[in-house]
């Protein structure tokens, strides 16, 4: 009688066994075949620089520098608070930049944008925000720096 119980038991663990196999392997057929003929990711509010021609590689110094030089230019440029303009000034920066120099645009609620650019491990961020715009550069030593310029709340 042990035995035919633990018979059972063995029989009902494969049983389910099984059946969770597949449905783990049905799964990733749906999957597969649901990605092969989907079009690609689209992420909202987010539109990408062109590629610029060369292939991903590790920055020299000079590309390194001319980044750094650029960026400290660019903050102390007049602040651009119109999304209409995002678009335009994105494409300045990066044409002064180096060619492998990356860039995007992202788009948020309640009228908030930013503008990204990075080289390796450097990065340039400037954000416009409901209450001000915001400038984050991160140099080729590592060193954050940034700069607010708040708006003035008209309540106050």
């Amino acid at each position: 009688m042990v035995k035919l119980l633990l018979l059972l038991c063995i029989l009902t663990a494969a049983a389910a066994a099984w059946a969770i196999g597949v449905k783990i392997y049905k799964t990733q057929q749906f999957i597969r075949k649901r990605s092969k003929y989907a079009a690609p990711p689209k992420r909202a509010g987010v539109t990408d620089a062109p590629p610029r021609g060369r292939k991903e590689q590790q920055a020299d110094a000079e590309e390194q520098r001319l980044f750094d030089d650029i960026a400290e230019l660019f903050m102390q440029q007049p602040q651009r608070h119109g999304i209409a303009e995002a678009e335009q000034l994105q494409a300045s920066v990066l044409r002064k930049m180096p060619g492998s120099a990356k860039s995007q645009i992202r788009k948020m609620d309640l009228g908030e944008w930013s503008i990204y650019w990075a080289l390796g491990e450097q990065s340039l961020e400037y954000y416009v925000g409901k209450y001000g715009v915001f400038y984050a550069h991160v140099d080729r030593f590592g060193a954050e720096r940034r700069q607010e310029c708040r708006v003035q709340d008209s309540a106050s």
